[in-house]
Formats: structure tokens, sequence, C-alpha cells
């Protein structure tokens, strides 16, 4: 775990990353216990619910005797199409030929598709496994909990059970907007799909996740110092205050790229002292004993290096073009194309200013320049063109407003970089 602190006036501003290290061999990978939850509805008839189907066996193929899984297919109901079993040859086995059989209904009751997966996993036990459930759909809710905030909140209890929602929607009549909030508030990824060719590849990408998890039920604290009014954190992660700071959740923690998380605290007016606040960060090893609590104490250095400056400076950033684009979307949703782009354009604004100053490089500049680009290209298309062009740029906002984002590695204060 590392940090780097600036300020800006009254404003403190700390970047925490926090990084898993090391390489995950097959060998000593977690197990893993997990449901498909997969949409059968009248609309994924044809190369979608085959294209599943085929990559759901290319999944399971790559499992072994230390896992549990099991499937679920859903239309205006939600059915067991094949009971949790262990993935040994002859659980394989069974799978497969049940995904062979799986064929489409009627209606899309999404709610019933996540509970029943979700008490699949639960139902069973596989020591020192990761839990997780993958949602493909092709269309939104029509039966049963049509309600975003529902369902997005089934997902939030759901985690709290130690299950975590990976969602996928595939085409270009889905919720983008609900299934990136179901992923986000349980602690799971959100892809976006745009053939059914891609199903493979996401099913693929996402079981190599699971298998790099090293620690799961990872918490971030930040304990303020007394001149310190207030905190919140700029990235989109579940939070929730506690008795002396602000806890925020990241979920499993997998070997690779650190996550980030950026706080904004506010001081008293005339506060001169350089002691900001604590971090600690609380997880469960692999084997579900808790981990060595790390904590650092956080304080502002004499003078604000300006590569760290920018660090910090280019994930504020990152997070304002992503939200903006957020933004710009919900407007032209409701046929506001004009407010679309003129809330896109103050941040733009800002951004050249930030690059003339040189407060971040040409090339983050450009990247995020290119960004907002893309976003304001895809407001002025057709309809069927903006669809498809909204739900890539909702995967990439959504990796950056979970903490994602792929910034150059901060240095620890103490030289741990755990």
């Amino acid at each position: 775990m590392g940090y780097l602190a600036t300020t800006d006036g009254p404003r403190v501003y700390v970047l925490a990353t926090v990084e898993a290290s090391g390489e995950t061999r097959d060998a000593d990978r977690a197990p893993v216990n997990l449901c498909l939850a997969i949409d059968r509805s009248s609309s994924m008839r044809g190369p979608r619910i085959s294209q599943a189907c085929a990559a759901a066996q290319q999944l399971v193929e790559r499992l072994d005797q230390r896992d549990r899984i099991g499937l679920v297919t859903f239309d205006a109901s939600a059915r067991i199409t094949h009971p949790a079993t262990r993935a040994d040859e002859a659980g394989r086995k069974s799978l497969l030929a049940a995904l062979d059989a799986v064929e489409t209904g009627i209606g899309t009751n999404l709610a019933a598709g996540l509970k029943k997966a979700a008490d699949v996993v639960a139902s069973g036990f596989v020591r020192d496994a990761v839990s997780r459930v993958v949602l493909l759909t092709d269309g939104q809710p029509s039966v049963g909990i049509t309600d975003g905030e529902r369902l997005a909140r089934m997902g939030e209890e759901e985690s709290k059970r130690g299950i975590n929602t990976t969602t996928m929607g595939i085409g270009e009549s889905f919720d983008d907007e609900l299934l990136t909030e179901i992923a986000r508030r349980s602690g799971g990824g959100f892809y976006y799909l745009s053939t059914p060719e891609a199903i493979p590849g996401a099913f693929g990408a996402e079981l190599q996740g699971v298998f790099s998890v090293a620690a799961t039920a990872a918490e971030l604290k930040l304990m303020p110092a007394e001149d310190i009014v207030s905190v919140e954190v700029l990235h989109r992660l579940p939070a929730r205050p506690s008795d002396d700071g602000l806890v925020v959740s990241m979920g499993d923690l997998a070997c690779g790229p650190p996550r980030h998380v950026l706080f904004k605290l506010h001081r008293e007016p005339g506060a001169q002292g350089r002691r900001v606040a604590r971090l600690t960060l609380t997880y469960r090893n692999r084997d579900g004993s808790a981990g060595d609590g790390h904590i650092l104490g956080i304080e502002l250095p004499e003078m604000a290096l300006s590569a760290d400056r920018g660090v910090i400076y280019l994930e504020r950033l990152r997070l304002e073009v992503a939200a903006a684009v957020d933004e710009a979307w919900a407007r032209r949703a409701s046929g506001d194309r004009h407010h679309a782009l003129a809330s896109m354009q103050v941040v733009k604004k800002g951004l050249l200013a930030a690059r003339d100053r040189g407060d971040v490089g040409q090339t983050d500049a450009d990247e995020l320049l290119t960004e907002i680009s893309l976003a304001e290209d895809a407001i002025a298309r057709s309809a069927a063109e903006r669809e498809k062009a909204r739900r890539t740029l909702r995967e990439r906002s959504h990796l950056t407003l979970i903490g994602r984002s792929q910034i150059r590695p901060l240095p620890s204060p103490d030289g741990d970089d755990d």
C-alpha cells in the first residue's frame, strides 16, 4: 500500500494505491465457487445463445476438481439448469450436456436470475474459494423486479454474503447503466460485448481474473486528523462512515495492476499541520484468515513534488472526464443533446488549460481529450451507432470510476509496496 498527498487551498487530496504483488500459478490459484446466470429470452435466440453456451463450455473445461460450478438460466422465470457440482471429470461432463440442451423462452426476469444464481453459490462451501456470479444478458428486465435501484441493491446485499457479481451485456438493447451499477455495488466487473463472438473472450478474461485473486473483502479506512472537517471518496466505490473516519470497500484484490482510491479532505481554515490522516487496509487471505493490517500515517510533504502533484491531478482529471461522459449520456437519453455536449465542453476547457499550464503531460492530456471527442462524436451519431459507442465508453468509464485506471505506479513512502 502506498499514497501521495497534495494540497489545493483548504483541500487535501490523498491518492492511495493497493497492489497484490506476485503471480498466481495454476497449481496454487484460488479455487472458485461459481454460478453462471445466462439470459435465455427470445432475443437471445440464434448466435447469442449458442455463443454464450459455447463460451460457458470453454470456461467449464478450464476448471478442475478444486472448483464448484452451477448453471442458472432465466427468461420470465429463473431455473437451476444444472445444480452446483464439483468440477471433476464427471461434473464437467454433466454440465456440458446441460449447456447443450439450453433453449430460449420469453421475458427477462433479471432479478430472479441474479438471486437464484447467488443462492446456488451460497448453497455450498469450498474452502478458500472466490465466490462469483457471472450474469449475461442482452435485454432489459421486463418481468419481476424492474426498478434499477432495487436490482443494484440486490447485488450489494449479495456482496455482504461474500458473493460478487460480474455483469456482461451483449448487443445494444441492455441497460448498461443498470449493469454497471450492479457490478459496482457488488464488487464485480462489467463487460460490454458488441457481438456474440466477443462472449468467449469475456468469459475467459473474467475467469483469469478470478484465478488471480490474492485477497478478498479488502477495505481501506481513512481516519482524518483533528483539523480535517470532512472526507469524501472520489472514486465510485461503496463507502460508509465510521466513528473515526470513512471506510471504502474494495472487494477482491487480484495480482496485477494496482487499485486506486482518491480521497478529498477539507481542512479547517488556517490549518498548518502536516499530519493529515491515517490509512488502514484490512482484507482476508485466500485461506479465509485475516490479513496483516497495513497502517500508513499520511503527512503532507514539506514541498510538493511536481511529479506527485501531476499524478494526483491526472487521476482527478480522469474521474472528471469519466463523470462528464456519464452525465452527457444521461442528458442525451432525455433528449437534451445541447446540454449533453455543453457539459463535456466545460471539462474539455479545463483539461486544455491544465495541459497548457503544464499540470498534465501532453500524452496524458491527449488521451483524455480523445475520450471526450469519442463521446462528442457518438452523441451526434444515429441512434444505432450512438448506442454501440455509448456502451463501449461506459465500460471504459466504469474501470476508471472504480479505481482501475492505468496510472503510473506510486512509490510507497516507507518503501513497502504491499
